[in-house]
């Protein structure tokens, strides 16, 4: 197994550096800087000018200016690239364009406009999403990485957008996949490996972490580490991709073009299965909610809708009002919140107004019913008050809501909930303080795109395990095995060089 991920980590380098240019400050440095001055390789952008770097201030206006400044912050795209995303953002701006990007695609010889995306990862299969620019079907051949024969698992024909359920692997291995349209052209390849079906003494990792807020999409150190690090997952847990597009969709579809342009992406989620949520950003702009913000209404289920079409979560086709559900990553129990699009305004600080009466009587049912040893339960807000005062978030919506919500987590004696968090930028992590001696704890990690945002400290910092400013570049990571046949999870923070900042054993 170590000499297979070595391997990986071998090609997944290669295919950063090939995509993306050299990463400053990693352990490939020195390689670098010698085969820079040889001439060799060309000085990557933002060695030489961080004036390209694009603010979080200037990625709301979300011109086409700046968004081909955000294509170009770390390394310049090549103009074939950023001619056809100045095309397809116009495509899809104007008078059909669906069929006018199609058009843009036949003349530019692309055969896909997004994907492979890898989601939906289980101990026995996975998911593939593939974006194409005309009605045609998919099929992905998937085969063992230690040999064997391959599996096909084909998709619905005549559509644009394809989830294609690739079910029956076995746990704990890795594979490789080729995806390939109905007319037999290549769409993409990559590797990934299942998840275990149980927790033993041999570790697993997954990664999250929140808030790249387009302005990080393009830089490729913390997506490579996700993968070089072996993590069979990462969960993306709000302000993705998209950014304060309102229910404005053609917009919103062309950054989605932007995220599936971007190299780093393309090779981190063909390789890493991702699990998404949205919050504010995402859903409409700064702070908004609900049905309406600002004297604006807000288009609740096209947004949805739109969400739906452009990642790869379980329960997809599931009628729920809300972008909300829970898998299993083999024995980790994974429970995303809609804390945006479900919150009744009028009803703010009342029981129930933050999550909507129907998901929180779901959330209630599924936490009773677990049985997994660990279970991770995402919020897009930061589940306690010591940041901001509990501003856009718990705290001054729902404190009742969320007391009981940590009451039934108090009450499971052979689980342990670890409360993921974000839109809070920076890094920090909190043990709450429960009756009778217990704990909760909360992670937060919105440290994906470097932008600015409030102290790494509260005011209190009685519960607060540590603090990591704004600015900063992180991830976080949760490493799952027995410890003397007992499951343990170990969390830390990893900035952009793969230095480890912060370890809490959980």
């Amino acid at each position: 197994m170590k000499k297979s991920m070595q391997s990986v980590n071998q090609k997944t380098n290669e295919n950063i550096l090939a995509a993306s240019g050299p990463v400053i400050g990693r352990r490939n440095f020195l390689a670098y800087a010698g085969m820079a001055a040889a001439g060799l390789v060309a000085r990557p952008v933002w060695a030489e000018e961080n004036s390209r770097i694009v603010s979080l201030r200037d990625a709301h206006k979300g011109t086409l200016e700046i968004d081909l400044r955000i294509m170009n912050q770390y390394r310049t795209q090549p103009q074939a690239v950023q001619d056809f995303y100045t095309k397809a953002r116009a495509a899809l701006t104007g008078p059909n364009p669906v069929e006018t990007l199609a058009e843009l695609c036949r003349s530019d010889k692309r055969v896909k406009v997004g994907g492979p995306m890898l989601g939906d990862l289980t101990a026995t299969g996975v998911a593939v999403w593939m974006h194409l620019p005309e009605p045609l079907g998919v099929e992905v051949s998937v085969s063992p990485r230690a040999g064997g024969p391959s599996k096909k698992f084909t998709s619905e024909p005549g559509e644009r957008f394809h989830w294609v359920r690739c079910e029956g692997l076995l746990a704990d291995t890795g594979y490789s996949y080729v995806v390939t349209d109905s007319k037999g052209r290549r769409l993409g390849s990559g590797d990934f490996m299942t998840v275990p079906e149980g927790f033993s003494e041999e570790s697993f990792q997954i990664a999250f972490g929140t808030c790249f807020h387009k302005v990080g999409l393009y830089r490729p150190e913390l997506m490579q580490l996700v993968q070089e690090r072996g993590n069979r997952a990462m969960l993306v847990l709000g302000d993705c991709a998209v950014d304060d597009r309102k229910c404005d969709y053609d917009l919103i579809n062309a950054d989605y073009v932007l995220r599936d342009l971007s190299p780093p992406w393309q090779q981190m989620v063909a390789n890493v299965p991702v699990f998404t949520s949205w919050d504010d950003h995402d859903y409409w702009h700064d702070d908004a909610s609900g049905t309406e913000t600002r004297g604006q209404s807000i288009d609740v289920e096209g947004l949805r809708k739109m969400w739906q079409t452009q990642w790869n979560n379980p329960d997809r086709e599931v009628e729920r009002k809300g972008i909300y559900y829970d898998t299993h990553i083999g024995p980790v129990h994974f429970i995303a919140l809609d804390t945006r699009s479900c919150r009744i305004i009028e009803e703010r600080g009342e029981l129930n107004s933050f999550l909507g009466e129907e998901q929180m009587n779901w959330l209630k049912q599924t936490l009773q019913e677990s049985t997994a040893s660990y279970i991770l339960l995402s919020s897009g807000t930061m589940w306690t008050d010591y940041i901001s005062a509990g501003k856009d978030s718990w705290g001054t919506w729902d404190t009742e809501g969320r007391e009981e919500i940590f009451q039934l987590i108090d009450a499971k004696e052979n689980s342990k909930v670890i409360l993921l968090s974000g839109d809070r930028h920076g890094a920090r992590g909190f043990a709450i303080p429960r009756p009778g001696n217990k704990k909760i704890y909360e992670f937060e990690a919105a440290t994906l795109g470097g932008v600015p945002g409030p102290g790494p400290f509260g005011k209190d910092r009685s519960a607060q395990l540590f603090g990591l400013r704004s600015g900063s570049w992180a991830f976080g990571e949760f490493v799952f095995k027995t410890v003397n046949d007992v499951p343990q999870a170990t969390f830390h923070l990893i900035n952009e060089r793969g230095e480890t900042l912060e370890t809490v054993v959980v």
